[in-house]
């Protein structure tokens, strides 16, 4: 299990939860987001040293 948080786009965390899987800490990401209307939330995982470290929403697009 992890301890995953999302942060909206003013920098806040919205929420903190441990969910068991990537997949599952997904889904909840996409529901946090509220409209999918608004760029800038990012969702960030906590590594075993107690750092956080995110990654973002690209819905698949590639640069």
């Amino acid at each position: 299990m992890a301890t995953y948080r999302v942060i909206n786009p003013e920098g806040d965390v919205v929420e903190t939860r441990d969910i068991e899987s990537a997949e599952d800490a997904h889904a909840w990401f996409v529901d946090q987001r509220a409209d999918n209307a608004e760029l800038g939330w990012r969702m960030e995982a906590r590594h075993e040293d107690g750092t956080w470290h995110f990654f973002d929403d690209t819905e698949g697009a590639a640069q």
